[in-house]
């Protein structure tokens, strides 16, 4: 296991859960996009900005399994976190969510490129 790629997944989980943006605007690439479980896609300040606004609001992530795996432009990393959060005014709920990742080295550093989650 590669143990740079655990502690960006995790660093992620954490900055999510914390709905702190300027950890994620370091984690992310510059066009970072999040596919949300509804299948809606989000661009990378867009996502930022209803963190900031509480629009979309994190309470925990709680890691249940992750896995990585080579590619040939960086990493995938797939995780499964349960998540409580509370999105666009709705109340606040827990969900099984799968992360799909795709890393890569952008500027000498590593960076996390898109996130695919869907329930597991």
């Amino acid at each position: 296991m590669n143990t740079e790629m655990l502690q960006l997944y995790r660093d992620y989980n954490v900055a999510m859960a914390a709905d702190d943006t300027v950890a994620l605007d370091h984690l992310l690439g510059p066009d970072f996009t999040l596919t949300h479980m509804t299948g809606v896609v989000q661009p990378r300040a867009e996502w930022l900005a209803e963190l900031e606004h509480g629009t979309m609001h994190y309470f925990s992530s709680v890691e249940d399994h992750v896995t990585m795996q080579a590619t040939a432009t960086g990493w995938q990393v797939t995780g499964q976190n349960r998540v409580v959060a509370s999105i666009h005014g709705g109340g606040k709920y827990e969900w099984p969510l799968n992360t799909v990742m795709a890393v890569a080295r952008i500027d000498g550093r590593w960076q996390i490129l898109s996130a695919v989650v869907t329930t597991y």
